[in-house]
């Protein structure tokens, strides 16, 4: 059997989640004739892809991140972003016909072995390929080296652990692999996430101690959080909370959407005094909560991925595999506190994950339970 899709969906992958710490910035000037070009063949994608063997909610998902983008309160700036949006929906469609996801496991193992080798070396001060001249780190007090792992930031980092899981976790070890560079990361996100996929995964293997496993998945995030002073992220005066709170009267205010991409621009502009208040100088470039910023930015639209998002939960929940929802939970619990969907190393391995949820069986399926 050719496996060539497999090797082809794993390619860019492998390159993307292996992009080192960096700052770039695109040149692309709008309304060349390059840029016509490119956002008229886009727009033929994006009807083109409603006749692909996916499921209907992602197909109209996709279609409105296009025609949405004419109504954006920066048009040529979502119609540029919507270039990689077809490009993440023609990859879902490859990696839908990856033909043997023992492969892709094991790509997604190596990398993994790769990233905890460098944090090895970070933690002993002997990292002499991204944090040359640093000592050690305090990791006790949360003081790190300035690039954790392969990324160039320790929460960044964790979210990466953390959509990397999902591919992992049929392995004890490496459970408590990853448990413990999300400690290390620092990050009571990843630590929820971990937790509750853990409590998922041994759910039903365990019936008789399902209490104590969430009373255990409950307390150890709160702990941390409550010990590191990590709660005040959310409920503190510059927390998260008053921004999304923010975030959602703006959103009701234009229930259409403001346009995919434009988080980084628009908010900020129409955000409260309250916001603007918590930190002078510092900006919400991000939502660090991936539904609020879809729906900030696709507005009513966010009901067609969120179709889709329960068709996929309730295909892996009718046919019992917990592996894969423990996988789903991860993603999904760490993508309401990071932003893990806008991290180019994360993107299409969430895209890749999704596609192998969407089949039935595989390496991760559970018979036997």
């Amino acid at each position: 059997m050719t496996k060539k899709y497999t090797y082809l969906s794993l390619i860019p992958m492998v390159i993307m989640a292996l992009t080192p710490p960096m700052i770039f910035q695109l040149d692309c000037r709008i309304n060349s004739l390059f840029w016509l070009w490119t956002t008229f063949t886009a727009g033929f994608l994006s009807f083109l892809f409603m006749y692909q063997n996916v499921s209907i909610w992602l197909r109209m998902t996709i279609l409105w991140c296009f025609i949405s983008s004419f109504f954006s309160r920066a048009p040529f700036m979502s119609l540029t972003m919507f270039w990689s949006v077809i490009f993440c929906a023609y990859y879902y469609v490859l990696c839908s016909k990856i033909e043997d996801w023992g492969i892709v496991k094991e790509y997604i193992q190596s990398i993994f072995f790769f990233v905890v080798l460098l944090v090895i070396l970070q933690l002993l001060g002997k990292d002499t390929l991204l944090n040359f001249k640093e000592s050690v780190p305090d990791v006790l007090h949360g003081k790190l080296c300035p690039v954790l792992g392969t990324i160039g930031n320790k929460m960044m980092f964790s979210s990466f652990i953390c959509v990397l899981a999902p591919f992992l976790i049929y392995k004890p070890l490496n459970w408590v692999l990853i448990t413990l560079l999300c400690f290390i990361s620092w990050s009571s996100g990843a630590i929820l996430s971990i937790m509750v996929g853990l409590t998922i995964y041994f759910w039903p293997r365990v019936p008789r101690m399902k209490v104590l496993i969430i009373v255990i998945a409950i307390l150890i995030p709160i702990i941390f959080a409550w010990k590191t002073d990590k709660i005040k992220t959310f409920f503190g005066p510059a927390g998260r909370r008053v921004m999304w709170i923010d975030a959602g009267k703006l959103i009701l205010k234009n229930p259409v959407g403001y346009g995919i991409g434009t988080w980084k621009v628009i908010y900020p502009l129409k955000c409260s005094d309250a916001v603007r208040k918590q930190q002078p100088g510092r900006v919400w470039s991000q939502s660090h909560n991936l539904f609020i910023q879809m729906m900030f930015e696709l507005g009513i639209g966010i009901f067609f991925l969120f179709a889709y998002l329960f068709e996929v939960i309730t295909r892996v929940l009718r046919h019992r595999e917990f592996i894969k929802l423990a996988g789903l939970s991860i993603i999904g619990i760490v993508s309401l506190v990071h932003f893990p969907d806008r991290m180019s190393n994360c993107v299409l391995i969430i895209i890749m994950f999704f596609a192998y949820c969407a089949r039935n069986g595989g390496w991760l399926s559970e018979k036997n339970i």
